[in-house]
């Protein structure tokens, strides 16, 4: 399958599956490039205390834009139209500075003059949740590993973006294939 200058943006908590969803997604489709939150993330996390436990200094955040600034500049202005991007981002609802980089995402595609897909990913399940954002293979990416955030999450919900090409899938008891085979074929219509 290919699919041209498209961006499918996964959006869910921390833990619930969206790099391994992204990765399935650049297996079986061509022409797709992953911008994961943390290629972003981890230069900068890797001159900090990072360990997937301690709470940020909220001041990281500032700097990490700065970067996909630069990713977003070149997606627009270097990058090749046909190609397509999918992002991975722990976006929350309520949170101003994750809409403005929903919204920001989404004007990427229109100067790119294609599609923007936000695909929302949700894990309703707070044990498997907790099994996810747990696991080892977790800690070399410096990914949260704290097993109270999933409580917490309950609580939040994944950003809506009011996009018309939006979708939410439960992934609590999906694969990462089908996932993926399910958003590829949303993003095809």
């Amino acid at each position: 399958m290919r699919i041209e200058n498209t961006i499918i943006h996964l959006l869910g908590f921390p833990g619930a599956g969206k790099y391994t969803v992204a990765q399935e997604i650049v297996r079986q489709a061509e022409g797709i490039r992953l911008v994961d939150n943390h290629l972003i993330n981890n230069p900068l996390f890797s001159l900090i205390r990072q360990d997937g436990k301690t709470k940020l200094d909220p001041r990281i955040w500032l700097n990490v834009r700065k970067i996909w600034d630069a990713v977003a500049d070149t997606m627009v202005n270097i990058a090749p139209r046909e190609f397509s991007f999918v992002l991975t981002n722990a976006l929350i609802e309520g949170d101003e500075d994750d809409r403005n980089h929903m919204e920001k995402m989404r004007s990427v595609a229109e100067a790119r003059g294609g599609k923007y897909i936000p695909v929302r990913l949700l894990v309703t399940d707070v044990d498997e949740h907790i099994r996810r954002i747990t696991s080892a293979s977790r800690i070399p990416r410096m990914k949260e590993t704290n097993p109270e955030a999933p409580t917490r999450y309950a609580t939040r919900e994944v950003l809506k973006t009011g996009d018309a090409r939006e979708l939410t899938l439960d992934i609590t008891r999906l694969g990462a294939d089908e996932a993926a085979g399910k958003i590829l074929a949303h993003a095809a219509i």
